[in-house]
Order: C-alpha cells, then structure tokens, then sequence
C-alpha cells in the first residue's frame, strides 16, 4: 500500500480506533499507518480492479479449470481412502463380534 504522504510502498493495515473509523470500516475503508513517516490514512481495503482482456480471461479460465480438476483428484482421493477404511473396520468389527463356536 502506498502513504499518501510519503509515496513509499510502506503502509500497513492498523487497528481500527474510534467511532469515525468503525463507522467508515462498515463502507470499506481500512486504516492504514506508514512505517516510514507514521502517517496514518483510511483506505478502500479493495480498490475497483482494472478490467481483464480478453486473453487473460482465458488463461484465468484455464487456471480456474486446473485447479478444479486438482481438487476433485483431491477429494476421489480422500472419498476413496475414507470407504477403504471403513471396509476393514467393518471387517475387523464382523471378526470380534462374531459368536465363538461351541466346540473350540
């Protein structure tokens, strides 16, 4: 974040004190204080973005596509694990609730 006063990359985000900046949180300022010149300043906590072309929404949606298919991997992956494990409990539980016979 850029400080207004000093124009260096050097500002963070700050706790918020008082009622002014409560209240201006609720329309999405942030306060924001410079580590170089302690100047502190509100801020939109997001700015309106640029708008994307059109071959950045392509590779956007290709990377969106990339990692919806590594999650689904993920989640076969986890669904699978999770019915293997429960297969051998129910067989470990089938082997010690089982009646012993009467002749052994």
């Amino acid at each position: 974040m850029l400080c207004p006063k000093c124009n260096t990359d050097s500002a963070h985000r700050s706790h918020r004190v008082g009622l002014k900046e409560h209240l201006t949180s609720i329309a999405g300022y942030k306060p924001y204080r410079c580590r170089a010149c302690k100047h502190r300043f509100l801020s939109q906590s997001h700015p309106a973005t640029a708008p994307v072309s059109p071959d950045r929404k392509g590779l956007e949606r290709e990377i969106s596509h990339t990692q919806g298919s590594i999650r689904w991997k993920q989640k076969k992956r986890d669904l699978l694990l999770y019915a293997a494990a429960l297969i051998v409990f129910a067989f470990v539980l089938y082997f010690l609730t089982r009646a012993p016979k009467i002749g052994d």
